[in-house]
């Protein structure tokens, strides 16, 4: 369109200057041309003007006629009767008749005719005028095919200036709109994008620029994904809880371990203020004190809800903006740890009463013995055997810690075999026989298939099975029955041992297998048991990859369900 209209703007120029010169340089000959007839025209024979106007006319191709100072038709070319018309009324006759030269005056255009009038003056007299009109009809025809050509020659240039500017324009655009569309892509975040280089000019090095910025921007995102996939593994794979209060006081962030912690979908809480947060009322305390002074905040908290736990919080202020500072708050469930050092302390004493116990018979016995008491023989043989009987106790007692805390340590090594099952149990209830009938118990062994083997160590199965024999028969009374039953399955075994004993009470289920825990103190501690049996037999189960369930009835007897893989 540019180029168009300054083609179309340089065409009118040229043209109405090409006009303006023609047509000045014929009214600049017919000027002339009048002067010179002017100059020799015999005013003296004015009965031959028209002769004369005639022979000009010829001459120049125009009409020529001679006027008196009046403007009066004295002569003309085209034999018309002469004093009959005046043309006066003329404004380039008025001029001439004034006395002004032709070269001061326009030639007056009217009807595709050119009309001039030269002054004739004689001795410095106006006599009249010469008055030329020159037919410029062939002049315009003349100029109009200019104007065609023109025209036609314009439109050519025009078209071929469109086809070349077209051209460059679409080799201009072409790779500034594949730019704009990378650089739309990239701004979506479609970074695979990239700009077709055609050149090494000002668009080819922009295209270049923003291949490298798009190269640079997929690096970086990549490296930001990936950090962002570790940052959110290690934040979903924790065991502790942690989430993120932003200034507002709402939660922003949280990750799984907070739904096992409060039991609360992490969706309910997301976004909302930490007054609706489940925990004790100490947590948005510590929160609240954390964004106001700017410090850590550190305390032991006690959760009632979803079950009772003990929690270690951790609060960081995180950053400070126009509007406040933020909190992040990691959330230690030590529930495990403060039980571990509450059974370690338990532990601890327990282990120093059931020590304390025989040593302490066993140093009143000696003193007694000391005192004089040795020199009666019966006494002397009574006390030592009760000091042989709490010396064969506290080793047991020694003997079960150490096995118990190998067991716990991992440092136990078990010798596997395949052993026939029936070999195995009836090796360990022939130990156990004769404090059977002793106690007037009845031991009964079933086995369906005696034939099948399992893969043991032999020695801390014979462990196993005599102390749940030793603590079936320790709660039985007498007359009662302690049955050893062993069958398989198709990918498994089990071993039962039940007995009519006492039983154990519903509330006390849960705790048999801890160390020195005894449902009956009385009973057991006077049967010589050390607390740590079950204990014992619960670890060996596990080590052996098998499970350990308990069914009893008060005044009805337990039954312990060992089940092992084959």
């Amino acid at each position: 369109m540019l180029i168009g209209l300054s083609m179309l703007g340089t065409g009118l120029f040229v043209g109405l200057l090409l006009q303006a010169t023609y047509l000045d340089s014929l009214t600049g000959r017919l000027n002339k041309e009048g002067t010179l007839l002017a100059q020799t025209l015999d005013w003296g024979k004015q009965d031959s003007f028209d002769a004369q106007a005639d022979a000009f006319g010829r001459a120049l191709s125009a009409r020529v006629m001679i006027l008196d100072r009046d403007g009066t038709v004295l002569g003309d070319s085209v034999k018309q009767k002469a004093g009959t018309r005046n043309l006066r009324h003329l404004p380039e006759v008025r001029q001439a008749l004034k006395g002004m030269a032709p070269s001061n005056q326009f030639a007056h255009k009217r009807d595709n005719r050119l009309n001039t009038a030269i002054p004739v003056i004689r001795h410095g007299q106006i006599l009249g005028a010469v008055w030329i009109q020159l037919d410029v009809t062939d002049v315009n025809r003349s100029i109009r095919q200019i104007w065609f050509s023109m025209a036609g020659g314009l439109a050519v240039a025009y078209l071929l200036a469109a086809l070349a500017s077209s051209r460059f324009a679409r080799d201009v655009t072409r790779p500034i709109e594949d730019i704009t569309r990378v650089a739309e892509d990239i701004a979506h975040n479609k970074l695979y994008r990239s700009v077709a280089v055609y050149g090494e000019d000002e668009i080819g090095r922009l295209g270049e620029a923003i291949n490298r910025m798009a190269r640079s921007l997929r690096s970086q995102m990549s490296a930001i994904r990936k950090s962002e996939r570790r940052l959110t593994s290690v934040i979903e794979t924790m065991e502790s809880v942690l989430f993120l209060v932003d200034p507002s006081g709402s939660v922003i962030l949280a990750n799984p371990a907070f739904e096992r912690l409060f039991g609360v979908p992490v969706s309910d809480i997301q976004g909302k203020s930490v007054q609706h947060l489940p925990g004790p009322y100490e947590l948005i305390q510590l929160i609240t004190r954390c964004q106001e002074t700017g410090e850590r905040q550190r305390k032991e908290l006690h959760f009632f809800y979803p079950e009772e736990r003990i929690v270690e919080a951790s609060l960081s202020p995180m950053g400070v903006e126009k509007d406040g500072r933020g909190v992040v708050a990691v959330l230690h469930d030590i529930t495990a740890i403060r039980r571990l050092e509450k059974m370690r302390s338990e532990f601890v004493a327990n282990v120093s009463h059931e020590l304390k116990t025989p040593i302490t018979s066993i140093v009143g016995f000696t003193e007694t013995l000391l005192d004089g008491a040795m020199q009666d023989p019966n006494t002397c043989r009574e006390f030592l055997e009760i000091i042989l009987e709490e010396g064969n106790r506290l080793q047991r007692l020694v003997g079960d810690i150490l096995d118990l805390s190998k067991i716990e340590s991992k440092q136990i090594h078990l010798d596997l075999e395949s052993v026939p099952v029936g070999e195995l149990i009836q090796s360990a209830t022939k130990t156990m026989e004769d404090q059977f009938r002793a106690k007037q118990l009845t031991l009964e062994v079933q086995l369906p298939d005696p034939s099948f083997t399992v893969t043991v160590d032999r020695d801390r199965f014979r462990q196993i099975l005599l102390n749940l024999l030793s603590n079936a028969m320790a709660y039985t009374p007498s007359g009662g029955k302690v049955t050893v039953r062993a069958e398989r399955d198709a990918d498994s075994w089990r071993l039962q041992v039940a007995d009519t004993g006492i039983g154990i009470p519903k509330e006390d289920l849960p705790r048999i297998f801890e160390r020195f825990y005894r449902v009956d103190k009385a009973r057991s501690r006077a049967s010589g048991g050390t607390g740590l049996g079950l204990a014992i037999v619960k670890h060996l189960v596990e080590v052996h990859k098998g499970t350990i369930h308990v069914e009893s009835q008060v005044g009805e007897g337990t039954t312990f369900t060992l089940t092992f893989p084959l």
